[in-house]
Formats: structure tokens, sequence, C-alpha cells
């Protein structure tokens, strides 16, 4: 987020010129939202949305604002001037707990979208061991199948990381642990063990805890892979073990899901067969966007992220002015 866009969002919140803006768009912005707190060696820095006293503050602007619904409500396409907002939350990291706990005691509900194998088996994210493995001095990567014109370490330590993301985002698919031992083999760094990760997933009495803090949860896949890489077969394990394994936890219904990675290319035709198969009602992507009051794809309901560069400031102002600053599709 640039310096000029920070400072306008400050002075369109601080003149509250943004109550002009906001009449300006109807219909539901979905905000995702990714870890809470602030990154150390093993993490991507780039799945850090804010901190907790962050959120808290964005929390509060937006509620001055607007109203917050839960994501997996249809009241914004009927009724009221319908600017509303829902805030949405990825992964089932431990450190997210902490937005439940905000948003509970505001009494407002969020939607929490779990990655169930985490929770079964903790380990540690393939995004992460990737930004663990690039971590050190980065190494020039010889062409590969997962590169095919190799990485020299020279474009600096952010774009080395993110290029070897975006790579197993495209070419990982099923081989994603093969993808990982490559990577471990030409940096010289150890892949983590399983047992540095048993802290870093929420447990399933959290999850049930989320629904008791009248929180949304949603299913998110077991393993987090990018779903439209994979076989029919493979995708049908990944949604419906996801999703079962929710219902299994909670005892009751769960019809809301949310992609993996989210962009346009992250889920297909077979994705949505799976998920309508199961009954699920209501499925978000994440590559930008508002939904408007004729939004008619319940299979892909629009958000937009919240990243680190992100102040308070801008997260109000992107409420204000969706069509303009939520389009830019990041995702993670």
């Amino acid at each position: 987020m640039t310096s000029r866009t920070a400072a306008a969002a400050r002075l369109l919140t601080a003149t509250r010129l943004d109550r002009l803006a906001r009449l300006s768009w109807r219909g539901l912005l979905v905000l995702n939202y990714h870890r809470i707190g602030r990154p150390g060696p093993a993490d991507d820095p780039d799945l850090f949305s804010c901190t907790a006293e962050e959120f808290a503050r964005h929390v509060e602007l937006l509620a001055e604002r607007f109203e917050i619904v839960p994501a997996g409500s249809d009241d914004w396409q009927v009724g009221g001037p319908a600017r509303r907002v829902a805030i949405t939350v990825d992964d089932g990291y431990r450190d997210q707990t902490q937005a439940a706990e905000i948003l509970a005691a505001r009494g407002l509900a969020g939607s929490f979208f779990i990655t169930t194998g985490f929770v079964d088996r903790p380990r540690h994210a393939w995004w992460d061991e990737i930004a663990w493995l690039a971590g050190g001095d980065p190494v020039d990567l010889p062409p590969s199948r997962w590169i095919p014109r190799g990485l020299p370490a020279s474009v600096g330590s952010t774009r080395y990381r993110r290029r070897l993301t975006t790579a197993y985002k495209n070419l990982a698919g099923d081989d994603g642990e093969q993808f990982l031992d490559d990577l471990a083999c030409c940096t010289g760094r150890p892949r983590l063990g399983r047992e540095q990760a048993a802290d870093r997933w929420m447990t399933w009495d959290m999850v049930r805890e989320l629904d008791r803090l009248g929180m949304e949860v949603g299913a998110h896949s077991v393993t987090h892979p990018v779903l439209a890489t994979l076989s029919a077969a493979r995708q049908h394990e990944e949604i419906a073990g996801s999703v079962r394994r929710m219902r299994e936890e909670l005892d009751g219904p769960v019809d809301l899901f949310s992609y993996p990675v989210g962009a346009r290319t992250s889920f297909d035709e077979t994705t949505r067969a799976e998920l309508a198969e199961l009954g699920v009602r209501r499925a978000f992507s994440f590559y930008g966007g508002v939904n408007g009051r004729g939004h008619d794809d319940p299979l892909d309901i629009a958000r937009a992220g919240v990243f680190r560069d992100h102040t308070p400031e801008v997260v109000a102002a992107m409420a204000a002015v969706p069509g303009v600053l939520c389009a830019p599709s990041r995702h993670a």
C-alpha cells in the first residue's frame, strides 16, 4: 500500500468524507484476514494481516461506519441500504482466536475457515516451509521441473520467496512434498519437523469455542492445496474430507467453504460440483472485489484481502470505496 494511498485514507476517515463515499455502493464487502500477530523465522510474512491491537481498531472503525454481518448471511441482498461488511479469517492458526475474542466482545460474528488436517495432525503449512527454506542466505536455484528457468539469488529475498510460493501453487499439485524436499536439498536447509508445529494450530476444542462465541465456522480443505491442480479424486478427498470432519466435530451443519489460495484459477467446475454435492451453500474466493446486491453465484463470493501494509484507516477506506481499493487481485 503506497504512502499516498495511506495518507488519503487517513484524510478520508479523519474528515469523515468517507460518509459520502459509503453512499456510492450497495452489497456486501467481505474482508479476508489470515494471521494475527507478527511473523517469526518459520512464518510466511505475507500471511500476517495485522496485530491483535490493529485488528481491534479495524473492527472499531468498521462497526462505526457499517453493519457487520456474518459472511453466510443473506441479509445484504434485501432491505435497507445493504452496504454491509463481513469479516472472514482463513486457515485455523491458533493466533486467530484473538480475532474471535475481539469480535465476540463487541457482539459481532466473524466467519472462520479451518484447514482440518492441520488441526488433526499439526504440521507446518507448505507456505511457511517455503519461507523457512528460503530464509537463509539465498542460493541460485538451477532450472528444474518447478522453476524451469531457475531462480537467481540476486532477485532479493522477498521476490525469491514469493516466486517459490508461486511455483508451488502453479506446479506442485499432488507432488508438494517432493517440491519441498527438492527445495531443502537445493538450499541446504533442513525441513521443519512436525513436533515444531504443535502449537501453531487450533485444537478442536478451540474450533468449538469459535462456534460457542457465535462465530460462523466453515471448511477450508484438509491440507490447503490449490484444488484446481488436483485430480477429481483428490479434490473429493480434500473437500469432502474437510467438510465432513467439520460436521463431525461441531456436531451440526457446516455449509460454508473458502477456497485455498482463492485465485480465479484455484477452483474449477470439478470443485464446484463437489461442493454442490455436499450441500455447501456458499463458497468464498479471494481475488478482490465487492458483491453487488444482484450477485447470483453463491459458489464464488468475492473477498478482498487485508495485509500488513493496510493501516486501520486504509481498511476503513477500503470499505468506503471498495470498487477502487478492493479491486487488486492480491491473494494468498
